[in-house]
């Protein structure tokens, strides 16, 4: 009887001693995916970090500015009365290009102005305005390594064109 108690306590351990085994398992498991993510979790963190870095670099305020050249954009065609001024300004951030125009046309439905920067015969779209009260600007970043010779503002169809389809409105030679 004796050795039928201790053959059942034998079963009753080995049974609970499988149990253990198998939360065991269970706990190093997660231990393991614990270690995983807290290591995907450091990786996130130092990622969200340098983009905080790059956003507060984009954000704060461009250092050293110095005005490049500016012209005055001129009517393409005696009949136009608006007038405007194109400047390069360099600062910490690149080159940037910015248009201002008065006494624009007035747009009708889905017409707009857009900016070209030309060298040659090739365009480059630099941005779409719509006006106010006959005025409007753009600002536009320029890519290094490009020299236009010209600036121009068109009055499109609409805001959607790779290249010039409207009518000139302001141009003038820039040094690029």
């Amino acid at each position: 009887m004796a050795s039928a108690g201790l053959a059942a306590a034998a079963l009753v351990l080995a049974i609970y001693a499988a149990q253990l085994q198998s939360q065991l398992s269970q706990l190093t498991q997660q231990a393991a995916g614990s270690a995983t993510a807290q290591a995907q979790l450091a990786e996130a963190q130092a990622q969200n970090a340098q983009l905080q870095e790059q956003l507060a670099s984009a954000l704060a305020p461009a250092q050293s500015m110095q005005t490049g050249e500016a012209v005055k954009l001129s009517p393409a065609t005696q009949d136009i009365v608006a007038q405007g001024l194109a400047t390069i300004v360099i600062d910490s951030k690149g080159t940037h290009l910015v248009v201002q125009a008065e006494n624009l046309p007035e747009l009708e439905g889905k017409e707009a102005f857009q900016v070209w920067l030309i060298k040659g015969d090739t365009p480059q779209n630099a941005g779409t305005f719509l006006s106010h009260d006959g005025t409007g600007a753009v600002y536009y970043t320029l890519e290094s390594g490009n020299d236009y010779d010209t600036v121009a503002i068109t009055l499109e169809p609409d805001a959607l064109g790779d290249q010039p389809r409207g009518t000139m409105i302001l141009a003038a030679k820039i040094k690029g």
